[in-house]
């Protein structure tokens, strides 16, 4: 975990060393692996409202049984494949394709659900939970399909596709600002304001990119976190080469929590 200052803000480069990958082992189920980029079993426990943020892998018909959640909610952004949701306390199943942005809301009743994969190829999900203000009486399950998302183009040579923002139709309970996934051409620049008190976190999944100021360079398996700051900040980033980047700004939470990570069974 490398601390910066990006535009006197503090900020965290965040590299595989500092992830947890988390197995059968931990989930009592064959079949899922998720790395863990923050939460209780790394450093890094909470990131402004963010709890979790995981980059789930389902093999093909494989799944988590039904577990209960509380108080939370999470957002599966599904990068391939598909999961199914189905929450027995309350009797809400979903479905989420390629491209789809689900949320999941526990509120305070909660919820007894299980998330599976039930077609013949895997699934990839990148899933972000977080704290909920007011915390919702009941759980609901929410889809922002992929064919509704708002798609522009948010700089030359930058097209973004709006998962949660002013544009995209799918509310949250949560103060996660916005959510995009950008497909930058070689050499493109993306310029991004972030206003007082406001995070946000840089996870790529392809290609190469840098971060002005300091010169960070990005590329899939390294996240940058820009910490809640009083002041206005600018950052550029650059594609060297193609690229896709999701990135979520958010409100201040908690700010940065560290703790010692949560032990973990035998391997």
């Amino acid at each position: 975990m490398q601390e910066l200052e990006l535009d006197g803000a503090r900020a965290l480069l965040l590299t595989p060393e500092d992830y947890a990958v988390l197995g059968e082992a931990d989930f009592g189920a064959p079949g899922l692996t998720a790395t863990e980029v923050l939460g209780p079993f790394v450093r890094l426990h909470a990131f402004g409202p963010l709890l979790t943020v995981h980059d789930a892998l389902m093999e093909p018909g494989k799944g988590i049984g039904h577990h209960p959640h509380r108080f939370n909610e999470r957002l599966f952004y599904i990068l391939s494949g598909a999961i199914d949701h189905d929450d027995a306390l309350n009797g809400i199943r979903g479905h989420m394709s390629a491209g789809d942005l689900g949320r999941l809301t526990e509120g305070r009743r909660g919820m007894l659900h299980q998330e599976w994969n039930n077609t013949d190829v895997p699934a990839r999900a990148f899933i972000l939970v977080y704290e909920t203000d007011p915390v919702p009486e009941r759980a609901s399950f929410a889809v922002l399909r992929d064919a509704d998302a708002p798609r522009y183009e948010e700089a030359p040579g930058v097209h973004s596709k709006e998962l949660v923002g002013p544009r995209a139709s799918l509310p949250v309970h949560g103060d996660i600002r916005l959510y995009v996934d950008s497909a930058l051409e070689e050499g493109a620049g993306l310029d991004l304001a972030l206003g007082q008190d406001e995070g946000a976190l840089l996870a790529p999944l392809e290609g190469e990119l840098t971060v002005a100021p300091g010169g960070v360079e990005l590329m899939p398996g390294r996240c940058l976190l820009v910490a809640p700051s009083p002041g206005e900040r600018r950052l550029l980033v650059r594609a060297r080469t193609a690229s896709r980047l999701l990135r979520a700004v958010h409100g201040p939470g908690r700010g940065l929590v560290f703790g010692r990570p949560l032990p973990r069974p035998p391997r």
